[in-house]
């Protein structure tokens, strides 16, 4: 917000992220924050004893709930630090901590308003609605679609939003059959939400343990393929408001990513793509690591390739000892990212990653290629 004030969403594993970016953006100056809770599974709030704030004095912290009054509130939130959970009370954290109930009447936190909704979802669930500095932010996770009444609260919430952070951990095809009843949605559900009330940036959020960034940017790529707007939730993912402007979108290099095994390698790689046009176009890059999914690599251009690319790498005979070797294989781009540029000088590539197609899809032929090779 304009005016620096704090507020917190949910109390998941990243708040011990962000516990300690806070100390060091803060110091010694003492911080004031509102958080409010959607809800009080165990991915929300397991957070809070790691949160490093709340062990300063001076520190004031305002936890708020609709599915909670007072001393159950407090009961609720301090309970996870009790007798055998964890080795010390709650006690031991010298900021001020105040609970407090949410009723049907929207808040104001300085200059923001806070109104909220109740979602599908099991023990039950609320999202956030936003309106500050001209721009409006929602937070709908754990939720369900199919329940009328829930479908019709969510979308009021969400109308007119600048973002959408939306529960994305399900496919349309698991949510019809398994995982049913589970009381989560699926990127389809959200981009029909982010159509019918003209939201201008989805985020999808609340992603599956096992989907690993491979399958989150598949995802996202066949969401945008019905709404240009979406991003998939990563850590460190920044949208400035109003102006929309988003740093840190995916980011490749520098982050840790969630993956299967990487193996780094530093060797040539020769991409050719078809573009939108029909045009057969190629380019010599280097690849930087390669896993069984997926392939990081630089090009000197952006790809706009409108078909799977063909990938040829060369094994130098420093790496084999048994002479140069060249493996091609076929992969689908996820994203890219334009590098270099410091200082006012243009980018000097494009960094791109890259889910390799499965060994068994048949190879395809680009125009102009050797089929007998």
């Amino acid at each position: 917000m304009a005016n620096d004030r704090l507020i917190i969403l949910d109390c998941g594993s990243g708040l011990r992220g962000l516990g300690k970016s806070l100390l060091g953006e803060y110091g010694e100056r003492p911080m004031e924050a509102s958080v409010f809770l959607t809800h009080f599974h165990w991915d929300h709030i397991q957070g809070i004893p790691f949160f490093l704030p709340l062990y300063r004095p001076g520190n004031i912290f305002q936890f708020h709930s609709v599915l909670r009054k007072g001393s159950r509130l407090k009961d609720t939130i301090e309970g996870q630090m009790a007798n055998p959970y964890f080795p010390v009370n709650m006690e031991v954290m010298s900021a001020q901590r105040q609970f407090l109930h949410l009723d049907k009447t929207p808040i104001r936190v300085d200059g923001a308003k806070l109104s909220w909704a109740p979602l599908n979802h099991p023990q039950g669930c609320v999202g956030y609605r936003i309106e500050a500095d001209d721009s409006v932010f929602v937070l709908a996770t754990d939720t369900e679609p199919g329940s009328p009444v829930h479908d019709r609260s969510l979308r009021k919430l969400a109308r007119n939003a600048d973002v959408l952070v939306y529960d994305a951990q399900y496919t349309p095809e698991q949510l019809a059959g398994e995982k049913k009843g589970w009381g989560h949605s699926s990127w389809q559900e959200g981009v029909r939400i982010a159509q019918e009330c003209h939201v201008k940036h989805l985020v999808l959020f609340h992603h599956d343990p096992d989907s690993d960034d491979a399958y989150v940017d598949a995802l996202v790529i066949r969401a945008r393929q019905e709404f240009a707007n979406v991003w998939g939730a990563n850590e460190g993912l920044t949208i400035l408001l109003p102006d929309g402007a988003i740093t840190n979108p995916m980011k490749i290099s520098g982050a840790e990513r969630r993956v299967n095994r990487r193996y780094p390698l530093e060797v040539p790689v020769r991409v050719k793509w078809r573009e939108a046009g029909g045009q057969i176009r190629q380019a010599e890059g280097m690849a930087k690591d390669i896993s069984r999914k997926g392939i990081f690599f630089m090009a000197p251009t952006e790809i706009l390739a409108q078909e799977p690319l063909q990938l040829e790498l060369v094994l130098p005979d420093k790496m084999r000892r048994q002479g140069h070797r060249k493996i091609k294989v076929v992969a689908r781009t996820l994203r890219q990212e334009k590098v270099g540029g410091n200082d006012g000088h243009p980018p000097s590539g494009v960094a791109v990653a890259a889910a390799l197609d499965p060994p068994s899809t048949p190879s395809r032929v680009l125009p102009g290629q050797d089929r007998r090779r």
